[in-house]
């Protein structure tokens, strides 16, 4: 009888622990699963969204090779429309050539981070913003802040043909809010920076039809 307790109890002990390591590998997965921060993707690449503190949003500028100053040079509020006009409209689209998107955030109330961008190339002074809700990125952009200047999403890329003649582009004013600078003072600006990529695409590679 002994012996029969013996072997019965090891079992049950094997049993448990079994159980026990069941669950607490569940509850890693679903911890980091629960808790990682979301991601966005650009150019087949995913990024980071965390911008919850300075250094999450500093870093978040680094994983497009961007250096910015330490400390942001404004900071604010901004009010998602409920309804877009031509500028949202347009800036949402930067937003979904890069993977996010405004549209779920109409009404809604967000933080306003705007940094100096060391590093740019051909710029004196260009700055990155970010539109951050709970702790994420939910949009952004890379602009100049004069009045004849022009905006990207976060890799940099300018591409020219998004600036046509005779059509206003987008623009921040001095309070960083969302403006169209006229075409006429917009394209100079836009010979100024070529897109990184355009070497690689081929001239017959869009539709003619």
């Amino acid at each position: 009888m002994f012996v029969v307790s013996m072997k019965t109890g090891k079992r049950r002990i094997v049993a448990v622990l079994a159980v026990a390591l069941v669950v607490v590998t569940a509850a890693i997965v679903a911890v980091k699963y629960f808790t990682s921060s979301p991601t966005a993707q650009s150019g087949g690449k995913k990024y980071n969204l965390a911008a919850s503190d300075n250094d999450e949003r500093i870093a978040f500028f680094k994983q497009f090779g961007w250096e910015v100053k330490p400390q942001p040079v404004a900071d604010g509020e901004v009010t998602i429309p409920q309804k877009f006009d031509d500028v949202y409209i347009k800036y949402n689209n930067i937003q979904q050539e890069q993977g996010l998107d405004l549209i779920p955030y109409e009404g809604k109330a967000c933080k306003q981070w705007v940094y100096e961008i060391t590093n740019f190339p051909e710029q004196e002074v260009m700055r990155g913003t970010l539109l951050v809700y709970n702790g994420y990125v939910i949009a952004g952009d890379l602009c100049t802040p004069a009045l004849d200047g022009f905006m990207t999403g976060f890799d940099g890329q300018l591409n020219s043909s998004d600036y046509g003649v005779n059509e206003p582009t987008l623009a921040r004013g001095n309070d960083d809010a969302l403006t169209m600078a006229p075409a006429e003072e917009a394209s100079s600006a836009v010979e100024e920076v070529k897109p990184q990529a355009s070497s690689e695409i081929p001239a017959n590679a869009w539709p003619t039809d």
